[in-house]
């Protein structure tokens, strides 16, 4: 009985070491198809972004935009969702010769792939008191997230003015 017990425990610690080699070995095919599709996600993401400053219409920008979405603009409180971020937006437009253009320099996407951020670079143009064109350059942070159909959606975006940037191109 003994050596039917020991036969029977050698070959559940053998199975479960072969086993062991397995799922490790699935793990790292697992990971190395995980970092292909992050590569392709955050390729996506970046495009996005770049889609949505070149958003023409507000029904085109706001298509970009969460419903609950958050934006802390410089200089005023936390804006939430698509009314009050559509506010704010109209608010800028006020100003004459409002112009905002942006480009993504970096970005990063979760494992999952549903989450992710970009670093952008931006530009906000409006005529001066004088008429002059008054350039302003700013940096921002936004964060992304993918909704119930798979596209990216800004879920928050922060930004402030920074005199060290000259361009929004690198």
């Amino acid at each position: 009985m003994k050596r039917i017990f020991l036969i029977a425990l050698t070959g559940v610690l053998v199975a479960s070491c072969s086993n062991e080699k397995k799922s490790e070995k699935q793990g790292k095919e697992i990971a190395a198809l995980t970092l292909t599709d992050t590569k392709q996600e955050l390729a996506s993401l970046m495009e996005a972004n770049r889609k949505w400053a070149k958003a023409a219409s507000p029904e085109d920008f706001f298509s970009f935009i969460s419903k609950d979405a958050l934006m802390m603009p410089p200089d005023k409180g936390v804006i939430k969702g698509h009314e009050g971020i559509g506010k704010t937006l109209q608010e800028f437009q006020s100003l004459p010769g409002f112009k905002i253009t942006w480009e993504p320099q970096e970005g990063f996407v979760s494992k999952a792939g549903d989450l992710g951020y970009t670093v952008d670079r931006i530009l906000v143009n409006f005529d001066g008191e004088d008429g002059k064109q008054v350039d302003v350059f700013e940096k921002g942070v936004t964060v992304w997230k993918k909704n119930e159909s798979n596209e990216w959606k800004m879920v928050v975006d922060i930004w402030n003015v920074d005199p060290t940037i000259k361009s929004i191109f690198k």
